[in-house]
C-alpha cells in the first residue's frame, strides 16, 4: 500500500491511498467465492454458479463491497503511518475498481490540530468567596419548612384572594367545543402564582366556596400545545374549596420532625455544613471553568468542527436529560434551536479549544494516569449511576471508552497543574454583599 497526504488547513487532511493490484485481485476473488457459496440462481446448484453469471447479476454490488473492504483495511494503516488523530469519519472518494489495476481513493478527514501552548502558568483568576452567611442558612431552613407546610381549609365565609389555594372543577371550550386538556376536577391552584392560564387566576379572586363563574381567556402565542396558541377559550369554573398554606414554626420541635435533630441549633449546624460543601463545589467549578476559558483565550487554537459539533450535542443532550429527570422539557423552558446555536455553540468551541490545550500540557509535562485512577473514576461513575463497578468497566471496554476516560483524567490533572500556578483573587458572593448593603 502507498499513501500520502495533503494538508487542507489546520484541522483537515486529504489522504491519497493506493492499494496494489495483487491485493485488489485477491479481495475480488474472495468476494466472488463468498457470493457463489450463498447465491441462489435458477438453473445452477449452490456453489456452482459461473463467475461470469455472478458478474452480470451482482457485479456492481460486489465492486462496492470490495471497495468498502479495501478502504476499511487500509485507511487505518494510512492514518497511523502519517501520525494523524482523526476526529471525524472520513469522506471517501474511490476511483473505479478494476481487476488487475490498483485501487486509488482519497479520504478527507478532520484531525486534531497541532497545538502550541504559549501561556498556561500564572493565569490570573477570580475565585468566588464560598463563605456561607446566616441568610443562606435561614433561606434553606425556610424552604425546608415550606416543604413541610400543609393546606388547611378556610372558613365558609372566606372569599378567595391572592395567596389562597383554590380547589376547582373546570370545563373549557373553544368555539363551543371541548378540547383536549381543557377540563379538570379537583385541581388545586395557588392564586397569584401564575401557574394557570393567563387571566384566569385574577378572575377567580373574590369567589366564595361553591360559587360558579364563566371566564374567558386567550392562550398565549407561545403555548406549548401549538394547536391552542392564540385561541380564545371559555371556562365554566366551580370553586370547591378555599385553602391556605400553614407553615410549621421553625423551632426545636420542627428540627426533630424533619431530621431527628436534638435542637434547632443542631439543624442549623448541619444545614450550614451542607451549604458550605455546595458552595465550595460551586466555587471550584467556577474557577475551573474560568481557567479553561482563559487558556482558550490566551492560546490560539483551531477547533475542528467535528469536535465542536460533538461537544455541542453532548451539552444539549446532557441538559435535556437533567431537565427530563425533573419532568421538564427544554422546549417548555424556551430553549429554541436558534437560541442554543447562538449561546451554546460558542461555549462548545471554547470547551474544545481548552481540552486540546490541556491535552498538550499533559503531554508536555509527562502526566500519566494509572489503572488505580481509572478504577477510582469507574467506582465514582458506578456510584452515581447505581451500577456495579464491574458493569461500568465492562460497558466502557465494550464501547472502547477506557482511552477516552484516561484522556479525560489526564486533562483534569493538567488543569490541576494550571490552577496550582494561577494567581487567585477572591470576590465577595453577591448574596453576602446584598446582606451587608441592607445593614448599612
Amino acid at each position: 500500500m502507498k499513501s500520502s497526504f495533503e494538508s487542507l488547513g489546520p484541522w483537515e487532511r486529504k489522504l491519497s491511498v493506493e492499494v496494489p493490484p495483487q491485493e485488489v485481485g485477491e479481495t475480488i476473488d474472495r468476494a466472488y467465492r463468498a457470493m457463489a457459496s450463498r447465491a441462489k440462481v435458477k438453473g445452477f446448484r449452490p456453489g456452482k454458479v459461473p463467475r461470469a453469471v455472478l458478474e452480470r447479476l451482482y457485479g456492481d454490488r460486489i465492486r462496492n463491497e470490495v471497495v468498502q473492504t479495501l478502504v476499511e483495511r487500509t485507511y487505518g494503516e494510512a492514518v497511523r503511518e502519517h501520525g494523524m488523530e482523526p476526529v471525524s469519519e472520513p469522506v471517501v472518494e474511490p476511483e473505479r475498481l478494476e481487476a488487475g489495476k490498483p485501487l486509488r481513493y482519497t479520504a478527507r478527514v478532520e484531525v486534531k490540530p497541532r497545538v502550541t501552548v504559549a501561556t498556561w502558568r500564572g493565569l490570573s483568576l477570580v475565585k468566588p468567596d464560598a463563605t456561607i452567611g446566616e441568610q443562606g442558612v435561614d433561606e434553606r431552613i425556610h424552604r425546608l419548612a415550606e416543604m413541610q407546610a400543609q393546606l388547611v381549609a378556610e372558613e365558609e365565609s372566606t372569599r378567595l384572594a391572592r395567596g389562597h389555594f383554590a380547589v376547582i372543577d373546570y370545563a373549557g371550550t373553544i368555539d363551543g367545543s371541548a378540547f383536549p386538556g381543557g377540563s379538570g376536577t379537583g385541581v388545586t391552584i395557588e392564586v397569584g402564582s401564575g401557574s394557570f392560564l393567563p387571566g384566569v387566576e385574577e378572575q377567580l379572586e373574590g369567589m366564595a366556596k361553591g360559587e360558579v363563574r364563566e371566564m374567558e381567556t386567550t392562550f398565549p402565542e407561545d403555548e406549548r400545545r401549538g394547536e391552542l396558541a392564540g385561541k380564545r377559550a371559555r371556562f365554566h369554573v366551580t370553586l370547591q374549596e378555599i385553602k391556605r398554606k400553614v407553615i410549621p414554626a421553625i423551632d426545636d420541635e420542627f428540627a426533630k420532625d424533619v431530621g431527628g435533630f436534638d435542637s434547632l441549633d443542631a439543624l442549623r449546624l448541619k444545614t450550614r455544613e451542607e451549604l458550605q460543601a455546595e458552595a465550595d463545589r460551586e466555587a471550584q467549578a467556577a474557577v475551573r471553568d474560568q481557567a479553561r476559558s482563559a487558556l482558550a483565550a490566551s492560546n490560539p487554537v483551531d477547533a475542528p468542527p467535528a469536535l465542536v459539533e460533538r461537544e455541542f450535542r453532548s451539552m444539549v443532550e446532557g441538559m435535556r436529560r437533567r431537565l427530563a429527570s425533573q419532568g421538564v422539557s427544554m422546549e417548555h423552558l424556551g430553549f429554541s434551536p436558534e437560541a442554543l446555536e447562538k449561546d451554546w455553540r460558542p461555549r462548545a468551541e471554547t470547551s474544545v479549544k481548552a481540552s486540546l490545550i490541556l491535552e498538550e500540557i499533559a503531554r508536555g509535562e509527562g502526566i500519566v494516569v494509572g489503572r488505580e485512577a481509572i478504577d477510582d473514576r469507574i467506582r465514582d461513575i458506578a456510584r452515581d449511576t447505581r451500577q456495579t463497578p464491574r458493569a461500568v468497566r465492562q460497558a466502557y471496554e465494550e464501547r472502547g471508552l477506557i482511552p477516552v476516560l484516561e484522556s479525560r483524567l489526564k486533562e483534569e490533572k493538567a488543569l490541576d497543574l494550571v490552577l496550582e500556578t494561577a494567581t487567585m483573587q477572591e470576590v465577595e458572593r453577591a448574596q453576602d454583599a446584598a446582606v451587608k448593603a441592607k445593614k448599612k
